[in-house]
């Protein structure tokens, strides 16, 4: 058999190309593909092997205030409303110097906060500050004064 020429094989493959754009054909005469069709929503649950999962919507409420000025709010609104909101924590009963400095040592032990050791008397200065400001005295103990106690799962607050 015998080898073919460069221009045997150039001719060969523009003769290939022409066929394979007419077989394409020219942009404007191509069919658009038909659009997707829409999805359906998700199932609400699903069940397999004796479980099921059920879809639900929580809607939380919003809480952007801020803790009100006063002597450490700097130090306070950096550190304390990355995990709740100012109302929370003053929505808490009056509490003492060392019934605050044992829940944000709580915070810091149990929960794991962020919080600097450094910052700890100036937001237990804050938060005692606030108590103070609230009409009903400082009575009873904290929630949880024991730093290395387990986590409250019962759904209260602090």
């Amino acid at each position: 058999m015998k080898t073919p020429s460069f221009g045997a094989l150039a001719i060969g493959l523009v003769g290939m190309a022409t066929v394979m754009l007419f077989a394409i054909g020219t942009p404007n005469t191509r069919v658009a593909p038909p659009p997707p069709a829409p999805s359906a929503p998700p199932p609400s649950s699903v069940s397999a092997g004796g479980f099921s999962l059920a879809s639900t919507t929580v809607d939380l409420p919003s809480d952007d205030a801020q803790y009100p000025e006063g002597p450490h709010a700097d130090v306070i609104n950096a550190n304390c409303t990355a995990c709740h909101s100012a109302s929370m924590a003053l929505n808490q009963p009056p509490l003492s110097a060392d019934q605050w400095k044992a829940e944000v040592t709580k915070m810091r032990e149990v929960y794991k906060a962020p919080v600097a050791e450094a910052d700890v008397p100036a937001i237990v200065a804050y938060l005692t500050g606030m108590s103070a400001k609230l009409p009903v005295a400082a009575t009873g103990k904290a929630q949880d004064p024991d730093p290395k106690a387990a986590p409250d799962v019962s759904g209260g607050s602090g």
